[in-house]
C-alpha cells in the first residue's frame, strides 16, 4: 500500500470521525435546551467549529489539496471545539446532581438501601462513633 492510499484512508477516517462528532453535537444541542443560554451558545460554537472542519475537508482528495492556511484554520477550529467541550464537561460536573450523571448506579452510590443486609464480618474491629 502506497502513500496515496494511506493518505486517502486517513482522510476517509477523519471524515468519518467528523461525521460522528457532528452527530454527537446534534444530540448535545437537543439536550442542551434545558441548560442556561451560555451552555447552549457553547454547544453552538462547538457544532459550528466541527462543520467548519468538515467543509474544509469536503473536497480534498489528499492533504496536498489543502493549503497551509486551511490546515491552520482547521487546527484552530478543532482546538476551539475541544475547549468548548472541556467547558461543557466542567459545567455539567459542577452543576448537575450526582444521580443525573451516574444513572442507574445512583442508588448504590448516594444512598444505602434499607432492605440490603449488611455483611458485618467486614466491619469487625471497626470503631463506630455515634
Amino acid at each position: 500500500t502506497g502513500a496515496p492510499q494511506v493518505e486517502a484512508r486517513t482522510l476517509a477516517m477523519l471524515r468519518g470521525l467528523l461525521l460522528q462528532l457532528h452527530s454527537a453535537c446534534a444530540h448535545l444541542a437537543s439536550g442542551a435546551r434545558a441548560f442556561p443560554s451560555s451552555v447552549q451558545e457553547t454547544v453552538g460554537h462547538v457544532w459550528h467549529s466541527v462543520e467548519g472542519v468538515q467543509a474544509s475537508l469536503a473536497c480534498a482528495r489528499s492533504f496536498h489539496d489543502l493549503s497551509g492556511l486551511v490546515l491552520a484554520q482547521s487546527r484552530d477550529r478543532v482546538a476551539r471545539a475541544q475547549l468548548g467541550i472541556d467547558g461543557l464537561l466542567e459545567h455539567v460536573g459542577q452543576h448537575t446532581p450526582l444521580p443525573w450523571l451516574v444513572g442507574p448506579f445512583a442508588p448504590a452510590l448516594v444512598e444505602w438501601p434499607e432492605d440490603v443486609p449488611v455483611e458485618m464480618a467486614k466491619w469487625d474491629g471497626c470503631v463506630t462513633v455515634g
